[in-house]
C-alpha cells in the first residue's frame, strides 16, 4: 500500500515463515515498489513487529537491498492504515458466505474484492489523510489504545 493506492496481493501457501517472507520481499514487494510507485527507490517500508518480519534473515535481506524501514512501535496498530483495509475485506468476504469454499475459490473472491478496493481511491485517500490525527491521538494518550 502506498499513497498511490493498494498494491499487489500475493498468495501464500501454508504458514508464513521468515524464508517465505524473504522471497515475497525479494520477488514481489521490492520489484513492485521499484517498478510502480517508487522507481527512484526512495521509499520507507513499514511492517509490524511480527516475529516473521523481525527475523534476523529478514533484517539482513532488507539491509542488503537498501530498503529503509520505519521503526515500528509495540502497540502500533492504531497507526497502521492497512488495518481498515483488511477490516473492509473481511466484511465483504463474510457477506459472500464462502464457508464451504475451496482455497482456490476463496483466493478468487479475495482477488475480486481487492480489485474493487483498488478502485476506491477516496477510501485510500481518507486513510492517508487520517494519519496526522491518528498520530496526535496516540501521542495524546501516550501510546495507549485509541479509537482507531
Amino acid at each position: 500500500m502506498s499513497r498511490d493506492g493498494l498494491g499487489v496481493l500475493h498468495r501464500i501457501e501454508g504458514p508464513l515463515t521468515s524464508a517465505k517472507y524473504c522471497d515475497i520481499l525479494d520477488y514481489v514487494m521490492i520489484p513492485y515498489a521499484l517498478d510502480g510507485p517508487f522507481p527512484d527507490g526512495d521509499f520507507l517500508f513499514q511492517q509490524d513487529l511480527s516475529p516473521v518480519h523481525t527475523a534476523k534473515v529478514v533484517e539482513e535481506l532488507l539491509n542488503m537491498r537498501g530498503v529503509r524501514c520505519l521503526r515500528w512501535v509495540a502497540r502500533g496498530a492504531d497507526l497502521n492504515i492497512i488495518e481498515p483495509v483488511w477490516g473492509r475485506m473481511k466484511v465483504r468476504l463474510c457477506k459472500r458466505g464462502l464457508h464451504s469454499s475451496s482455497a482456490d475459490e476463496l483466493w478468487s473472491a479475495v482477488q475480486e474484492e481487492w480489485m474493487r478496493l483498488q478502485n476506491e481511491h477516496s477510501f485510500i485517500d481518507n486513510l492517508y489523510a487520517s494519519l496526522p490525527s491518528r498520530m496526535q491521538h496516540v501521542i495524546a494518550v501516550q501510546g495507549a489504545m485509541t479509537r482507531y
